[in-house]
């Protein structure tokens, strides 16, 4: 019985891979892989080799994500392996290539690749899992009626990844995946000692970054930071945050070649949802002074950032601001004030850069009501934005990636405008440094323990769902202070510690962690390489 069972599914399986090959060549916008849910019970189509033969290529008939089989690659040693199908005659135009998956995890890197097809390497990286998972690249501009499709992994022995149900779909919806995160706090860092190592050897953090993926960062800048005679500026150390330093710094980053998202705080200190302090040279104005204050500001410092040639692609007009900002006058208690306050900063950052990407950024994610009171407020009273900002954090918020995904595709479908993950964070180490708590206590409820492996596997998870939000209208994520390390004297301000060495992307002594492999292994990898030169890559 279990025979004919057997042999009735291989029948089945054969029937669908012949009306899925008659049906891709037929209907529109499906491209013709090549055995791309493995029905064949065989490789074919594709060209599977490892650089040290640890590695085992199977096609197994347990657990499929549908029909009959699925490809498994299992490594009884460490090695590097892949499967390489070229895929020709296709129509120019812009795809996306989806697959299912589960992976045991902990490789080196363990992703899905595409080149060779008139634009730079995407990548898309497997999150750790024991039940098939969707996984997406999106944003492939076919401009040469063809493109290389791998499946690559560095793996260490008992290690396996599993593949599914490939399919190369013409959507036409454009999409690059931005990942970096918050440099504002480096330059204080180096001045305090800090040191930034890759593999042992000591090199300019930037370019760290730069050659593990990141291709935006973030900036913050504050009015009057570090003034003695005014508080809270006094709170914090003089010549950092501040227009000069912020100019130097989008200098330094853009010659590395980054996007630059460029936050206003409209204050001399912190601001964040509870705390909105106005400039101490702001205090005492009229609204509509405060108003003309606010466009000036914005105004004269987007022009400075253009005549250096920074403009920054993306600009937010405060910083996690659900309840407004510069209290009390732009407070959401006045929402005609507020809207007229957001209303200038946008106006201004469109007259000095009219290309510059206006965001909005409110903080927990998740919190439905939060979103829809201010964003529909927005709506009633006319202010104009041209992305919704986000906040996650699993600590704060409690909630998961998946949880994650489904309130993006709500927000971007209810308010039609695309989303920036701006802030998140995730603890490679229980504690800080000096073996307090930090400021993320524990890392809410995902299910990924406390170490960089750990932080690593979040980070993959996370880069894996943003791409799938609808439309691909989450367009990426930048991490919080991810170069804070540990430095003397380095802290949240004057005379307080750092609580976040133990969410950086570097250890206590500025040592790259296994979490860059994450950012590096998603969206477009850069250099861009050549088809011939494709293949074993890290």
């Amino acid at each position: 019985m279990d025979i004919l069972l057997f042999s009735c599914r291989r029948v089945l399986a054969c029937i669908k891979m012949l009306f899925f090959t008659f049906f891709s060549l037929s209907l529109p916008g499906l491209a013709a892989l090549v055995n791309p849910d493995f029905e064949t019970g065989s490789l074919s189509g594709w060209s599977a080799k490892s650089r040290n033969s640890h590695t085992t290529f199977s096609i197994i008939s347990s657990d499929p994500a549908s029909g009959v089989y699925s490809a498994r690659i299992s490594t009884v040693d460490s090695d590097q392996a892949e499967m390489i199908q070229a895929v020709t005659g296709l129509e120019n135009g812009i795809y996306s290539l989806t697959a299912k998956m589960k992976n045991s995890g902990g490789q080196k890197f363990c992703y899905l690749s595409v080149w060779g097809y008139g634009g730079p390497e995407k990548r898309a990286s497997l999150p750790v899992s024991n039940t098939w998972k969707p996984i997406l690249i999106r944003g492939i501009e076919i401009t040469k009626g063809r493109l290389d499709v791998a499946f690559c992994t560095d793996a260490a022995a008992g290690q396996w990844s599993q593949l599914d149900q490939l399919k190369l779909v013409k959507d036409g919806i454009p999409y690059t995946l931005l990942i970096g995160g918050d440099i504002t706090e480096l330059p204080k860092v180096e001045d305090a000692g800090g040191r930034f190592y890759e593999n042992g050897t000591e090199k300019d953090c930037l370019e760290i970054l730069k050659n593990n993926g990141w291709n935006i960062v973030r900036i913050r800048l504050y009015n009057d930071p570090g003034n003695p005679g005014f508080s809270p500026s006094k709170r914090l150390p003089t010549g950092y945050q501040n227009p000069a330093a912020t100019l130097a710094l989008a200098k330094r980053a853009k010659n590395k070649g980054f996007q630059i998202q460029l936050s206003f705080h409209y204050s001399d200190y912190w601001s964040n949802p509870g705390t909105q302090t106005k400039p101490h040279e702001w205090e005492g104005l009229s609204f509509s002074q405060l108003k003309t204050a606010l466009y000036d500001f914005t105004y004269s410092f987007m022009l400075q950032m253009a005549v250096q040639g920074t403009s920054p692609e993306f600009v937010s007009i405060g910083n996690e601001i659900p309840g407004g900002i510069l209290f009390p006058d732009g407070s959401t208690s006045n929402w005609p004030q507020l809207a007229q306050l957001l209303n200038a900063g946008y106006n201004a950052v469109k007259a000095a850069s009219p290309s510059s990407q206006v965001i909005l950024h409110l903080d927990d994610a998740c919190n439905y009501d939060k979103y829809n009171y201010f964003f529909g407020n927005c709506g009633t009273h006319g202010v104009q934005y041209d992305i919704i900002g986000v906040s996650y954090y699993p600590f704060w918020t409690e909630n998961t990636i998946e949880e994650l995904k489904v309130f993006l595709d709500a927000v971007s479908e209810k308010f039609n405008k695309p989303l920036m993950i701006m802030e998140t964070g995730y603890n490679w180490n229980p504690t800080r440094s000096d073996g307090r708590a930090g400021q993320l206590a524990n890392n809410g409820p995902m299910p990924y323990p406390s170490t960089p492996e750990g932080q690593k596997d979040f980070m993959l998870e996370l880069f894996s769902a943003i791409p799938a939000v609808q439309n691909g209208k989450c367009i990426g994520d930048l991490y919080w202070d991810p170069v804070m390390i540990t430095a003397s004297g380095v802290g949240w301000e004057l005379g307080a510690p750092n609580v976040v060495d133990n969410t950086t992307l570097f250890d206590f002594k500025g040592n790259a962690l296994p979490v860059l492999g994450a950012f590096k292994n998603n969206g477009t990898y850069l250099p861009p390489a050549p088809a011939a030169a494709a293949s074993m890559r890290n």
